[in-house]
């Protein structure tokens, strides 16, 4: 599978590696990543950026690419950096298989209900 573009909120164009590509070394990069930030949120912020990093090869902005300068991802609307990272959900599934949503990590074995929240 080649490259694949998107379009996001703004009208601007991104081209996004293909998931199929990465690697496990990639995988280690997005890890590391969150080895650098103190606490849970700021590590998960800190691996969705990873994430998009990796995959985003070309894009309209101007501004470098984040496998170039991460701090890019900041300057960008919220609409853009949220559908950037919804875009990239396939990635996250191939990094980590045994974290992406499907029946047998979504049930909770301790809950009396379908639905472990309410």
């Amino acid at each position: 599978m080649a490259s694949k573009e998107i379009t996001l909120p703004s009208g601007a164009k991104v081209k996004l590696k293909d998931p199929e590509l990465l690697r496990v070394r990639d995988r280690k990069t997005v890890m590391r990543a969150g080895d650098k930030e103190e606490g849970d949120l700021a590590k998960a912020l800190a691996l969705g950026d990873a994430v998009v990093a990796m995959l985003v090869e070309e894009w309209d902005f101007d501004l470098i690419i984040p496998s170039v300068k991460i701090s890019s991802l900041d300057e960008l609307e919220i609409k853009d950096y949220d559908a950037l990272v919804e875009a990239t959900q396939e990635a996250q599934k191939a990094l980590f298989p045994s974290l992406a949503k499907n029946d047998v990590n979504e049930t909770d074995p301790k809950a009396d209900t379908a639905n472990s929240n309410g």
